[in-house]
């Protein structure tokens, strides 16, 4: 018997089992090899439906840029879009917290300017550019020792382009540091704690409409409702304190002019015995300068307390003196 369906062409049994009370081997093998053959048939057909129903290899990047370029759509492959796709205003390797993740960023600088007064606007600009602010700023002018300190505000996302643009930008970048601060525990900490003081507040609140109420409990709710409420006011600063120090991130840009004489870097010490002895060492030394300076400080005390010893001890030495001349007798001659 022919199946279209299928493909397969399927012989009519016509071997007869002499075994009573179980199949033959025969049969048996027959029916295997059968299945066999229809589960085959069965799959070439479904990929051979799969392959004409999807793009080809060359299709597939076209459409997928079709889309991307519509604004529609996105491919799944990509929900976040192309690289190419990403805005204007930010750099390739803008700063990116991990999602659900709260970063606080903060940085700083040194940077070795010409005129450390037109750096410093340079540096303004820079901050206001990418939508931020100036934060604090001291400057200390002068021919030998121009020096400035400024401190710049910035979007998280665009920190790692202001550090980049501060040392490509403003002068010649002497040293720099970076740190960074996982706050998310603290900020879901304040979140569960405003949550909790606001259900406390409305707690309170619902006690004033019962009807009756004396007095004096009347003056106890209004405490603990006060109280309640200044907590929750609290909890809500420093949860705004936490996400401004999250949305913006914190730089600090020192200036120096060329003859401004910067502090020297502290040296790495040596590991292991070396590294001991030479902090032995550099202690024993400190503490012999201290010494040497205590002395040091002493001494005009010390001085002055001798020359005053000394006089009142002759002047004492010349009473005693004068009281055993008067005392004594005069000598009588025979």
């Amino acid at each position: 018997m022919f199946k279209p369906e299928t493909g397969v062409r399927i012989l009519n049994h016509s071997h007869e089992c002499n075994v009573t009370g179980s199949a033959c081997v025969r049969c048996v093998m027959k029916r295997i090899a059968v299945a066999g053959l229809v589960l085959g048939a069965l799959f070439i057909s479904g990929c051979t439906s799969n392959e004409s129903g999807a793009p080809t290899s060359a299709e597939a990047p076209g459409r997928d840029f079709l889309s991307a370029g519509d604004g529609s759509e996105k491919s799944a492959a990509n929900p976040a879009g192309a690289p190419g796709e990403q805005d204007a205003g930010k750099a390739p390797n803008a700063t990116a917290a991990p999602e659900g993740r709260a970063l606080i960023y903060r940085g700083d600088m040194t940077i070795r300017v010409e005129e450390v007064e037109a750096a410093a606007v340079k540096v303004e600009a820079l901050a206001t550019s990418l939508k931020g602010h100036l934060a604090s700023e001291k400057r200390s002018l002068g021919s030998q020792s121009a020096y400035a300190s400024i401190t710049i505000r910035v979007p998280s996302e665009s920190y790692a382009t202001a550090m980049q643009r501060l040392s490509k930008e403003i002068g010649r970048e002497e040293s720099r540091s970076s740190n960074t601060e996982d706050v998310t525990e603290a900020v879901v900490d304040l979140d569960t704690r405003i949550a909790a003081a606001k259900a406390s507040v409305e707690s309170v609140r619902r006690l004033f409409d019962r009807p009756g109420l004396p007095m004096n409990e009347i003056v106890l709710l209004e405490k603990e409702l006060s109280s309640r409420q200044a907590e929750l006011a609290s909890l809500e600063a420093k949860k705004r304190r936490l996400s401004d120090l999250v949305a913006m991130s914190t730089i600090t840009v020192n200036l120096a002019g060329p003859n401004t004489v910067l502090p020297e870097k502290p040296k790495e010490r040596a590991p292991g015995f070396l590294g001991g002895l030479q902090a032995g060492w550099d202690a024993f030394l400190s503490v012999g300068a201290a010494i040497i300076y205590v002395v040091a400080y002493l001494l005009p005390f010390a001085a002055v307390i001798l020359l005053l010893g000394f006089g009142l001890s002759r002047l004492l030495r010349l009473r005693r003196e004068r009281v055993t001349t008067t005392a004594s007798p005069p000598s009588t001659q025979d």
